[in-house]
């Protein structure tokens, strides 16, 4: 169980959706086709409660990881199901193009990319912080496998676990997505301080 409090999620959560506007924005006029995307979950829990409550740990994931630089540091994670990854990519590609696996990878790390940066520019600008992204990096694999290097590679990082689901409207479908948000130890409570809840 997480110990932040209802306030301190709404806060959250209202950033995230100025993030999440700034995003549909910038989707539909990289498309030019009308996109919504709301954020229906925004939940902060334990590391191993990921595996109970949002995704198996055997999931095959296409995930695309973003390391956060500045006041507050750590990583996203922004992983999808094989069947979403085809309908972003497909969404996110000119009509009449091929969908080859190349293009596949490269379309959804640029909506990573335009994702992460929303709402970090969402945050940077309320707080008047300075916060950078690097290179999104994709991979695929199982979820467990793909949390556990996380947390392997970079063991300072807090067992905190910022979840925003997503859910994109495109031509009357909707796809599902999930963006993580592996802070560093303490980095959620400064972000709080900051904010005043």
């Amino acid at each position: 169980m997480n110990k932040f409090q209802p306030l301190q999620i709404d806060a959250i959560k209202e950033m995230v959706n100025i993030g999440g506007g700034h995003a549909a924005t910038s989707i539909s006029a990289l498309i030019k086709e009308p996109v919504d995307m709301t954020v229906p979950l925004i939940e902060i829990m334990e590391y191993e409660e990921l595996y109970q409550q949002i995704m198996s740990e055997d999931k095959v994931v296409y995930a695309v990881t973003t390391q956060v630089i500045g006041n507050g540091s750590g990583i996203f994670l922004f992983a999808l199901p094989e069947k979403s990854a085809q309908e972003i990519s497909s969404m996110m590609l000119p009509n009449g193009i091929e969908q080859t696996e190349d293009l596949m990878v490269s379309s959804i790390k640029e909506l990573a990319n335009i994702l992460v940066n929303s709402f970090l520019n969402a945050i940077s600008q309320l707080l008047d912080v300075r916060l950078l992204s690097s290179v999104p990096n994709l991979m695929i694999d199982m979820f467990g496998s793909i949390i556990s290097s996380l947390y392997m590679a970079v063991d300072q990082y807090d067992d905190e676990v910022l979840i925003i689901k997503n859910e994109f409207f495109y031509s009357g479908n909707q796809m599902d997505a999930y963006l993580y948000f592996i802070p560093e130890v303490g980095v959620l409570e400064k972000l709080f301080k900051a904010i005043g809840v």
